[in-house]
């Protein structure tokens, strides 16, 4: 029902009600918004006020709202007008890897509309294979599939073997990673973070080790109307031969970019997630 009322409304007038629907769960939601200001505490601590970090946060759950609205309107994008929502102007460094028969790991994170963003670079007729976990809501879930499944879009949920990941880099293609949240569940190494030690998935920079892929930092950024795909050219990442060595220095490499994302788009980020959740273990002695 929900998605047959956004279909069918222009997207800017979705947008509008995305907005106000995330600028009302601004204040309803007080746990999370209390979260996120403690996080923007730890990360900006004096350097930003109390009124800056309010916005800050308010303006995120409002980048939410309009994303829900995005990513329900998601079949009403095609190649045909995916270009007039969404610009690019280097997606050029995606397409040489297909052009040259190499695969890459596309590092991303929980930031702007992270979902669109993974249907934006099917739609150019990329192969990429995301790493996600599965929503709770059951019809969502059934939802989302529909619509990967036609944009050719690939997921493989975090149960997935490492092999099955590997094998797919090697058969030059691309897999999307966002190792920016503290799950320790799940392979990783503790990094600075805005200054401050957290628990990272390493899994990138394993991934890297293993296949040679080059890891390459896409981020989807709101703009007036629509978005714009910013592409870099992939990390410089060291290779020394002492692995443990390795994973922890292109581990901080690739943390630090997502890092300076979050630093000049600061109400793109989730901060009601608990990133320094789990802390370094202190040797007893």
């Amino acid at each position: 029902l929900m998605s047959f009322f956004v279909l069918v409304l222009p997207i800017r007038i979705g947008l509008i009600i995305g907005q106000a629907f995330g600028s009302l769960s601004f204040y309803i939601l007080k746990k999370e918004r209390k979260k996120a200001l403690e996080n923007l505490d730890i990360a900006f601590g004096s350097s930003k006020s109390i009124i800056e970090k309010r916005s800050i946060v308010k303006k995120a759950f409002e980048n939410l709202g309009k994303g829900f609205i995005e990513v329900v309107s998601i079949p009403k994008f095609n190649r045909g007008n995916i270009n007039r929502y969404i610009s690019c102007r280097n997606i050029s460094i995606l397409r040489r890897f297909v052009q040259e028969n190499k695969g890459a790991i596309i590092l991303s994170a929980h930031f702007g509309n992270w979902e669109l963003l993974a249907h934006y670079i099917s739609m150019q007729g990329l192969p990429l294979n995301v790493i996600a976990r599965r929503v709770r809501i059951d019809e969502l879930e059934a939802f989302l599939g529909r619509i990967r499944k036609k944009n050719g879009l690939n997921v493989l949920y975090r149960d997935a073997s490492a092999k099955e990941i590997v094998d797919i880099l090697r058969d030059k293609k691309f897999v999307g990673i966002m190792p920016d949240q503290d799950m320790d569940s799940v392979s990783g190494v503790f990094v600075d973070f805005f200054g401050k030690s957290a628990w990272t998935p390493n899994g990138a920079a394993v991934l890297n080790l293993l296949t040679g892929a080059p890891i390459v930092p896409c981020f989807l950024v709101r703009s007036s109307y629509g978005h714009e795909f910013l592409v870099e050219e992939p990390i410089e990442l060291i290779k020394t031969g002492d692995k443990k060595k390795d994973i922890l220095e292109n581990t901080r490499r690739y943390t630090r970019v997502i890092e300076g994302y979050i630093r000049r788009f600061p109400d793109h980020w989730v901060w009601f997630h608990d990133r320094w959740k789990t802390e370094p273990v202190v040797p007893f002695g």
